[in-house]
């Protein structure tokens, strides 16, 4: 069996990811004139071309495209049983999730998991960003929005329905707001505005205008504005269950509209060749199956 030089594949693997030496080069730690050098190499090993140079990028030939699935799932074979035999008899298996999640529902269930899993060790890092799972060495993450999301396999987890709060001192004298309550400028947005856009499109507010109110960059901001009387906040019943428990918010009673929105688990393709991996994955969908949604409480 005649090989090709090992790190030539590596380059051309980055390279037909990111479709861009430039990028390739940046997870290398590496030049953009060595990439270009290493694939080259390949292709003249091979003799065929596997890019098509194009004026703004790079494009995969058929040629390229089934071998960047070959190297694919060599590689990350390779990687897999590196990482197990460094790591000795316990498997580590990392997953990125928000701090609300992990908290109200990924931890509490872990425990069993572990205990029916000992040779697993299971570690979640909680943040807002969205992490680069190849970049920062994470197996899987769980993320809440529409998706999609390129280059990953996503997976439906969980429901969790859209709940607008806002501070009780807005409504007041009344214990709870109504939808006559919500006007456009009064909308506090995290991120974007599509979750405000979809709610009223499913609450049949067509004089709602959702392009209005203010946009907050960091995830939280809008529940902060929330809290300070500023106006109404969209947010996952998650997020603010403990606020809702103790007034510090107040929800508005509407009824249960369908939304696209929920949570789903997100990781490579290739990375359930790993049967570790593979068995965590199996287990978090089927809890999020039993479970179907995320309560309150």
């Amino acid at each position: 069996m005649k090989l090709p030089p090992l790190i030539a594949v590596r380059f051309f693997e980055a390279t037909a990811r990111h479709r861009s030496v430039r990028e390739a080069a940046r997870e290398l730690h590496v030049t953009p004139g060595a990439v270009s050098q290493q694939v080259r190499r390949l292709e003249d090993f091979l003799g065929c071309a596997l890019f098509d140079r194009l004026p703004r990028g790079l494009a995969l030939t058929p040629a390229g495209m089934d071998y960047q699935a070959a190297c694919g799932e060599a590689l990350a074979r390779i990687g897999h049983a590196t990482a197990r035999l460094a790591a000795g008899a316990r498997r580590v298996v990392r997953v990125s999730c928000t701090p609300d999640f992990a908290a109200q529902w990924l931890v509490p269930r872990l425990q069993l998991f572990l205990q029916h899993a000992p040779e697993l060790d299971v570690h979640v890092n909680s943040t807002h960003r969205a992490v680069d799972l190849l970049a920062e060495d994470m197996h899987f993450a769980v993320r809440h929005g529409l998706g999609p999301y390129p280059g990953l396999h996503a997976e439906w987890l969980l429901d969790d329905d859209l709940v607008p709060v806002c501070s009780p001192r807005l409504v007041a004298p009344r214990p709870w707001a109504q939808l006559a309550d919500i006007t456009g400028p009064r909308l506090l947005h995290d991120g974007t505005r599509d979750d405000w856009r979809l709610w009223c499109q499913a609450q049949g507010l067509v004089r709602v205008d959702s392009g209005q109110g203010v946009v907050f960059a960091g995830a939280g901001g809008a529940v902060e504005a929330a809290l300070a009387g500023q106006g109404f906040a969209l947010v996952t019943r998650t997020r603010v269950a403990r606020a809702l428990a103790t007034r510090a918010l107040v929800g508005l009673w509407a009824p249960q509209a369908p939304t696209p929105l929920g949570y789903r688990l997100v990781y490579r393709p290739e990375a359930l060749i790993d049967p570790a991996l593979r068995r965590f994955r199996d287990w978090v969908v089927d809890e999020g199956t039993q479970a179907g949604g995320i309560s309150a409480g």
